[in-house]
């Protein structure tokens, strides 16, 4: 017995009606829905005169083509849920940069609705500047066949639908299926929390050079641990003072430019004599410059001796320069003494935000005089 049909036998076999039909109807087996047949049914023409007419019926069982196509549905079921559940936004564009498909990352990403998207140039992504580019890009591949960006990755620039531009990773690939024309899918992930997280991390890391550079490594590494007050007391410390003699007078006849570049050239000699003898500068002011041994810090030599083998070189140093500039011949003061020191971190202020370390003690005010 037959279901999902229409058309009768007497409906075919009306006087002066002929035709052919066919259909997918269901097949009833035993009074149980049976399987799935391809019906077709037609007249046979015939010339003997006798007025009897002939029918031809055809069936086909259609249960290996129905599971297939239902395995096909199920299949595009779980790419569709596969490429809306990604986190990146994708795309589908033909050989002429139109749209094809798009998921609901792309969607929230850019702005724009399926409707707006699907059919339009993919280009509308693009930034104003980059616009008219794309095009050349795609005809460039589908002439020569060569790519700069087709299987790779790449930082770029995109825009959003209310002229938001921010930066992309885009990838492309062309995809490879049955049909003549080309089609390329593109995966674009959004690197605006990225580029932020990076400037972050460079601004911390010269924030933390600078910090090193006004602060002993020790203290450093312990302020940004805790940020509040910190105050040693150290029993034994070289300390070493050195200034030019008669600066403040010799400056007054040069420009503030030749007075930074002289004390840049001298204190990037005396800098690489502290890594040298490796001890610790403090800070300079002006023309002045002091230096330490490693306060806490148990040494292998006798520090009074070692900071004394540093001046000297400081001074050789100067000499070297004065023979190299010999328009002006400069000195250098130096003073050095050993023992007790107390060194602390001040906090920063509320009107100028800045940190402070210095050592308060007889021992620093000695090697100063």
């Amino acid at each position: 017995m037959l279901r999902d049909t229409t058309i009768t036998l007497q409906d075919i076999s009306a006087p002066g009606r002929r035709e052919s039909w066919d259909s997918a109807v269901s097949c009833l087996q035993g009074g149980r829905m049976g399987v799935k047949i391809e019906l077709g049914l037609t007249e046979v023409r015939t010339e003997n005169g006798s007025g009897e007419r002939l029918f031809c019926g055809f069936l086909k069982d259609l249960t290996w083509r129905k599971a297939r196509e239902a395995e096909i549905l199920r299949g595009e079921s779980r790419m569709k849920g596969i490429v809306e559940a990604s986190f990146a936004a994708m795309f589908a564009v033909n050989e002429e940069g139109k749209i094809l498909m798009v998921n609901e990352a792309a969607v929230r990403r850019f702005g724009y609705t399926r409707d707006e998207f699907l059919g339009q140039n993919i280009n509308m992504i693009c930034p104003p500047e980059h616009k008219h580019r794309h095009d050349s890009y795609l005809l460039r591949y589908l002439e020569t066949g060569k790519s700069r960006l087709l299987g790779k990755k790449g930082e770029l620039t995109a825009a959003k639908k209310d002229g938001t531009i921010f930066p992309i990773l885009l990838g492309v690939t062309e995809v490879e299926y049955t049909g003549k024309a080309k089609m390329f899918a593109a995966f674009i992930e959004d690197l605006t929390t990225q580029k932020k997280l990076l400037e972050v991390e460079v601004e911390s890391a010269k924030a933390e050079a600078l910090l090193l550079n006004m602060l002993p490594q020790d203290v450093a590494l312990r302020l940004k641990k805790d940020p509040g007050h910190i105050a040693d007391h150290y029993p034994n410390v070289a300390i070493l003072f050195a200034d030019i003699v008669g600066f403040t007078k010799m400056s007054s006849t040069m420009s503030p430019v030749e007075v930074v570049k002289m004390l840049n050239d001298l204190f990037s000699m005396f800098d690489v004599l502290v890594e040298k003898y490796d001890l610790n500068k403090v800070k300079t002011i002006g023309d002045c410059y002091m230096v330490t041994s490693h306060p806490g810090v148990e040494s292998k030599v006798d520090e009074c001796i070692h900071m004394c083998s540093f001046g000297l070189e400081m001074i050789e140093a100067l000499h070297d320069y004065n023979r190299r500039n010999s328009s002006k011949t400069m000195y250098l003061r130096v003073g050095i003494n050993v023992g007790p020191v107390v060194a602390g971190v001040r906090q920063p202020s509320e009107s100028n935000g800045k940190y402070g370390y210095s050592r308060q003690d007889p021992v620093h005010k000695g090697c100063a005089r």
